[in-house]
């Protein structure tokens, strides 16, 4: 097996296993809360979400770039120093936006209780500032060990802090474990990153501090372009939809949302990894590169299809599954948990399919910009993707709006402003690698995959037609398509 392909997959085991947890954890936080609770929550998030983008600068991504290539544990400190200060300048004044603003804020939506959680992630704001700086510090010098036990860890600790505080205090308890929860993170990451350096710091003089600063931001000011577009996408349907849906069609878009967007563990797994070592290969060998990054990709477009395509189709028993398991959760524990999932939330099924096709399409942009855009500096390439993105999605809701409910509307709006952002991509690496990462075969498996994902909302089937209907799309893959994973898994060796 190839050193790239056993560190994603041990990469992409830490991230399920930690998606799992996640996964569990939501689901008894959604049977504690009311609609409009998780409503709420979803509100607060894409508020803080939007305002806090400006913290990012793209210095996660850029520090992770410069300190894979830096050769001295002392150099590492250097960018380190320089990069917490300049997210500093940029974060304490969002934070203190967060914190004095909050009633405005509340008073624009009409509901009060948004100022307590918004005030608390003002604080997080601040906390969290260091947070992807000291992750960057682990990933650029490959200690992914480190890296994905820490993730494993950790989803452990937010279970063991989310539950009793959700339980106990409802909806406050939430934000509370929220912020002691990025509390817990920071200082675990900012000891994991200083003890692999051995505490040896050298602070940098004002003339090299001012060059790091500027090889900094070079890069990251792009990747922030990207970010906020990133952002925007994500953030700014929730946002808007909060002003025109009432709290419980907003819980259902959040629901559905949420839920999708955990199918991105495989890809933010696979970017933990290539956005190092692509950016190292880059500078060894434009051949080799191409051709790790090619057969790589294959691999990832076939799986992460897959994968995301089933959770569409078996979601309804996933929810009536979640609501067994929980309840059972609960005779164990000696906790009230009702089974409840599925009977409030049964109207965002059909939410599920375009959510997570856009979740798909933007996995593999997510994939792209690790391994081609950023490690290749093909910034301005990225740059126009990412705007393709967000207006696609504005440009599509504002039609869809007039046919559709507006939580469908988005949704589908969302998965074509990722199929066309991803469609670019492909144009972009073919222009410049003179390769086609999209070709027929891909393009058929699609639209194979696409019309088992409606199969499972238009058509009622029993649970026996269903098995042999998805059987019969596993022959087909792997006998008139030739797909076969665990072929391409070993291709890799």
């Amino acid at each position: 097996m190839t050193g790239l392909l056993k560190l994603q997959l041990i990469s992409f085991i830490s991230r399920i296993l930690a998606m799992l947890i996640g996964i569990f954890q939501s689901l008894i936080i959604v049977n504690l809360l009311s609609k409009e609770e998780y409503g709420l929550i979803g509100l607060v998030a894409s508020i803080a979400g939007i305002v806090g983008i400006t913290q990012h600068l793209g210095l996660a991504s850029s520090s992770t770039k410069e300190i894979s290539q830096a050769k001295e544990s002392q150099d590492i400190f250097k960018i380190i120093l320089a990069s917490i200060s300049i997210r500093l300048m940029i974060s304490i004044p969002i934070s203190l936006i967060l914190i004095f603003l909050s009633s405005q804020i509340a008073n624009y939506y009409q509901n009060l209780d948004l100022v307590l959680p918004l005030q608390i992630f003002g604080i997080i704001t601040l906390i969290q500032a260091f947070q992807s700086i000291f992750n960057s510090v682990i990933a650029g010098t490959q200690r992914f060990k480190v890296l994905f036990s820490y993730q494993v860890i950790i989803s452990f600790v937010s279970l063991f802090l989310f539950l009793p505080l959700v339980y106990i205090y409802n909806l406050l308890g939430y934000f509370y474990a929220l912020l002691f929860f990025n509390l817990v993170q920071t200082l675990a990451l900012g000891y994991l990153s200083f003890r692999g350096m051995g505490f040896k710091f050298l602070f940098p003089n004002k003339k090299e501090f001012l060059q790091i600063c500027s090889k900094l931001l070079k890069i990251s000011v792009a990747i922030y372009l990207v970010k906020i577009l990133f952002t925007a996408w994500q953030e700014i349907p929730v946002v808007y939809l909060g002003k025109i849906v009432s709290l419980e069609s907003l819980a259902l878009f959040t629901f559905a949302f949420n839920l999708s967007s955990k199918l991105m563990a495989i890809s933010d797994s696979i970017t933990d990894v290539n956005l190092p070592v692509f950016s190292k290969k880059t500078s060894e060998s434009l051949k080799s590169y191409i051709e790790s990054f090619s057969k790589n990709f294959d691999m990832l477009f076939y799986f992460i299809f897959i994968v995301g395509i089933t959770v569409s189709y078996w979601s309804t028993e996933i929810l009536i599954g979640a609501d067994y398991f929980i309840y059972l959760v609960g005779l164990l524990s000696g906790l009230n948990f009702e089974k409840n999932i599925y009977e409030r939330y049964q109207e965002s099924l059909i939410l599920f399919l375009p959510m997570l096709l856009s979740i798909i399409f933007y996995s593999f942009l997510n994939i792209i910009k690790s391994s081609f855009f950023i490690p290749l500096e093909k910034l301005k390439n990225m740059i126009v993707n990412y705007l393709v993105l967000l207006l696609v999605t504005a440009l599509s809701f504002l039609i869809l709006n007039q046919y559709l409910v507006e939580i469908l509307a988005m949704a589908i709006s969302l998965f074509l402003g990722s199929l066309f952002g991803f469609i670019l991509s492909v144009f972009f690496i073919k222009s410049q690698l003179h390769i086609n990462i999209l070709d027929w075969k891909k393009f058929f498996f699609s639209i194979f995959s696409v019309i088992l994902g409606l199969i499972a909302y238009f058509i009622n089937l029993d649970i026996n037609s269903k098995i042999v209907i998805y059987l019969s799309f596993i022959f087909f893959n792997i006998y008139i398509f030739k797909i076969n994973i665990v072929y391409l898994f070993n291709r890799r060796r």
